[in-house]
Formats: C-alpha cells, structure tokens, sequence
C-alpha cells in the first residue's frame, strides 16, 4: 500500500479519531430516538450497542480493502480491480453518494433552524451563509477539515453535560421490563440505528492522509466505541424522560428535553445548542463534500477541486432554495438511509471479499 500524498499534506494518528467520530455525530442526533423506537421500543438501547459492535467488523473489513489497493484509498482499489473505465465510473458513483450524504446534513441543519429558531427566513439566506463557510474550509483542505473536526468532537461535548441535568426527571419504569421484545423487533430498531453511525466510510477516501496508519487504526475502533457509547448514552436518558407512546410522536426528541432547561440569565437554552451544534455538523458536511471532491478528481485528473466544489455547493444551494416543500425532505431522507445501508452493509463485504481474492490471486 503506497501513498503518494505529501507528509506535509498528512495529519497525526489519534487524529483518525475525531475525523471518524465526527461525521459519526451529525444532525440525526437530535431525532433518531423516535425511528429506533420503532421496533424494540424502551429496549432498543440494546440494538445499538448491537449495531456499534458490528461497526467494528466492518471497519477492519474496510482496513482489509485499504491494505490490498495501490495508494491506500477506495479509488485506486477500484482502478486496480475493474480497471480505469469502469473503476473510474465507480469512483463518480461513490462521489455522488457522498455528495448527497453531505446535501442531507446541509438541508436538515437549515431546517432545523428554521423550525426551533428563525421561522421567518428563507431557506436560501440560511444556505448562502453556510456555503460561504463550507466552501471557505474545504478549499482549506484537509488538514483545515481535521481542525474542525478536532473542535467539533471537543466544544460540543460540553453540551452532553446536560444529560446528566435531565437525569433528575428520569422515570425509571418506562425502561421496564426488559427483553420483552422479539428478534425481529430488534432487527427493525438496528436498521433504523444503523444511519447514525454513517460517515466512517469516509475513512476509504481519506486514510492515505494518515500518518502512520498501522497506528491509526485503533484510534478508529475507540471512535466507534466512543459513538456507540455516545448514542446508548443519549437513547436511555431519552427513554428515561419520555413515554414509548409519546416518544412516538417527537420530531425532535433531543431538542424538546433541552427546551426544559433554563438558566438564570437564559431562558432559551436550545437555541444555544443549535447554534453550537453547528460545530457538530460542519465537519460531517464538509469530510463528506471533500470526499465528494477528492472522488471525482482522481477520476478526472485536469478537473479542478475548486470548481468542482463550486459546482456541489450551487446545486447544495438550488436544492434548498428551490426544493424546500417536506416531501423532498423525505424522498432526500430515504435516498440517504437505502444507499448508505447499501453501501456498509453491502458494497463494504462485497469489496472485502474481492479484496481476499485479489490476495490469494497475488
């Protein structure tokens, strides 16, 4: 495994562990209890952990992948398996799946915005500030996008003190009785969980940027207890708080417990979340839109990454501005959810085992 990404371009190991926690810890955060829900009910806490735990298999199968290509990255092991015609048309599908990923955060973060904060601005003057910070620190490159990603895993984190607030109104009995659930109830709660842990795939394009990768590796497995951790942690407090049939019915589970909080000299808490929730969210935009970019310049090499960010950025914003009604919001929510299934739970092992083959062909 060869890479040709200049040290000075490259970024410490441990850093691997905000690059994947981050894209991990994105909007669906703030509303995945009412999915997961769906299925197990007050027992689907166990569905996550279920599901970080097959995280980690499939991340070493993504390390498999990573070993056994030219340049140490998704791209290149699809030219030296299919070939440059059908690898490189490859690669622009996986650019587009990214692309759309980061489109997702993009229009959930805005809507959320408009829904809990300024209901009376337009869509388009939402997108137009975030695209100029968007385009601003991926035209930074990677190492700008690792910097963020570093303080979106630290600052935020102080907001998840706040569950420890919510504790004191927590009702023990809407977590009883245990296990009461069937197997394919929990199936129904590991596929609705499965979306949150979306994002390390990214891993795939990025990892030649990695020092020492050998090193790296475990900082990735720690990020993914660190999630799943994270996601049982948020998903007890929440069942704790809310009824099942209640829970049902909240758009927005974690914004509607920190509405309660109130402070002295502010009344308003969950608007100082959003706003810091931002942090949370523009790595996961932006790893995602680098990734995008990155595809498409190993496919087309004369192309230039910056008018190819431009080019994503515009339809970022058209989609917005144009396309706001809530049945896209859906259709783009589902889009989301099947092709990254897929592509986890589907294309990764598909790869691994070519991947095996390509070793024993070797």
């Amino acid at each position: 495994m060869n890479s040709n990404v200049k040290v000075n371009k490259m970024v410490s190991p441990y850093l691997l562990f905000f690059l994947i926690h981050s894209t991990q810890t994105g909007v669906m955060v703030l509303s995945f209890q009412s999915d997961i829900i769906k299925g197990a009910g007050h027992n689907a806490w166990l569905s996550i952990f279920a599901i970080g735990i097959i995280m980690h298999v499939i991340f070493l199968m993504l390390l498999a992948i990573l070993k056994k290509s030219s340049a140490g990255d998704l791209l290149s092991f699809h030219t030296d398996v299919f070939g440059k015609f059908f690898g490189g048309f490859l690669n622009v599908v996986i650019a587009i799946y990214f692309a759309m990923l980061s489109l997702y955060v993009f229009h959930t973060y805005i809507d959320i915005l408009q829904l809990w904060v300024f209901d009376g601005i337009r869509s388009w003057e939402f997108s137009l500030l975030l695209i100029v910070l968007v385009f601003y620190i991926v035209s930074g490159g990677f190492r700008s996008i690792t910097a963020i990603a570093f303080w979106g895993v630290i600052i935020p984190s102080f907001l998840l003190l706040t569950l420890v607030y919510l504790v004191n109104f927590a009702e023990t009995t809407y977590l009883l009785p245990l296990m009461q659930f069937g197997m394919n109830d929990f199936y129904i709660s590991m596929k609705e969980a499965a979306p949150l842990f979306f994002g390390f795939e990214t891993a795939l394009i990025y990892f030649p940027f990695i020092k020492d990768r050998k090193k790296a590796t475990k900082w990735g497995h720690l990020a993914i207890i660190y999630s799943t951790f994270l996601y049982v942690s948020i998903t007890i407090v929440t069942f704790l708080f809310f009824s099942q049939g209640k829970l049902e019915h909240l758009p927005w589970p974690t914004l509607t417990m920190i509405k309660i909080i109130k402070l002295p000299f502010l009344e308003r808490f969950e608007f100082i979340f959003i706003f810091t929730w931002l942090l949370v969210v523009m790595p996961v935009l932006c790893i995602y839109l680098w990734s995008a970019i990155r595809s498409i310049k190993s496919t087309i090499p004369k192309v230039k990454p910056t008018y190819v960010l431009i080019g994503f950025l515009a339809v970022f914003y058209l989609f917005n501005s144009l396309l706001f009604e809530i049945k896209y919001s859906y259709l783009l929510e589902k889009m989301v959810s099947y092709s990254g299934l897929t592509f986890i739970f589907g294309y990764i092992p598909l790869l691994f085992l070519i991947s095996i083959f390509k070793k024993k062909v070797n």
